[in-house]
């Protein structure tokens, strides 16, 4: 399976994201090794994998918030060593739990990220935030009145007022209803038609078949499996849906069956 699916890698500096050799340790724990990925523009990757594989530690380096221990990760061809405002700007993060401030409004919200960054016109560019997510209605209302979803879109909203063109998405959809878990795949699948680029993180399998053009598969910090749905289905010639031959890969990984 391994050598069937896992493409080859060469760093490839014009790609949106692009990983060589990242490894991560702690002590003698090897939480990620030799992470090797290429992640082209405008494309939807999703990161699969059971609970301890390495996802949130490499979405944490992608983010530039946790260092690797060795390995290099460029973001439009720039080293995020550097951690320069022009990367900053480039990466937008949405995490899985909320971080927002519950006594702050809507508005103010968008308003003291925005300052974050020290974005000009940053009133004009907070209205076209709102406007741009349907916020109207919830401008004045505090963030901890929100429901689950429209909080959701609000981390979203937040996440793109600097523009960035790579967008890391935590479990976007985790704990929302099926209705909901709707609406915020039809704005990623938006977000994907302007041209944004997104590493997106999900226990959902109906989520990454529906989204996703590419998919890797993480297992104990090692990649298991690089490759795109239609491929994962074509290996499990008898599933019916790209949803089911990737629910069965996943139960293979988590089982051990592939290494």
């Amino acid at each position: 399976m391994q050598q069937k699916l896992i493409k080859s890698v060469v760093s490839d500096p014009a790609c949106a994201l692009s990983l060589s050799g990242v490894t991560k340790r702690c002590g003698e724990h090897t939480l990620l090794d030799n992470i090797c990925l290429n992640v082209d523009g405008g494309q939807i990757f999703g990161l699969l994998g059971p609970n301890g594989a390495g996802k949130t530690t490499l979405m944490k380096i992608v983010a530039g918030l946790v260092r690797p221990t060795a390995g290099t990760v460029s973001i439009f061809g720039i080293d995020t060593a550097q951690q320069t405002t022009q990367l900053r700007r480039l990466v937008g993060i949405v995490p899985q739990d909320s971080n927002l401030e519950r006594e702050l409004t809507v508005t103010e919200a968008l308003t003291v990220y925005g300052r974050l960054f020290g974005l000009q016109a940053l009133r004009e560019r907070v209205e076209e935030t709102i406007t741009a997510f349907s916020l109207q209605g919830m401008r004045e209302k505090r963030v901890g009145r929100l429901s689950g979803g429209m909080m959701r879109r609000v981390l979203i909203a937040r996440a793109l007022l600097p523009k960035p063109q790579l967008l890391l998405l935590d479990e976007p959809t985790v704990g929302l209803d099926p209705d909901v878990r709707q609406e915020i795949w039809q704005i990623i699948q938006g977000l994907a038609a302007a041209g944004k680029t997104m590493l997106l993180t999900t226990h959902y399998m109906e989520e990454a078949a529906r989204l996703c053009s590419n998919i890797a598969l993480l297992k104990a910090g090692r990649l298991a499996l690089v490759a795109t749905p239609d491929e994962i289905q074509q290996r499990y010639g008898g599933a019916a849906s790209n949803e089911e031959a990737l629910e069965a890969l996943f139960i293979q990984l988590a089982k051990g069956e592939i290494h």
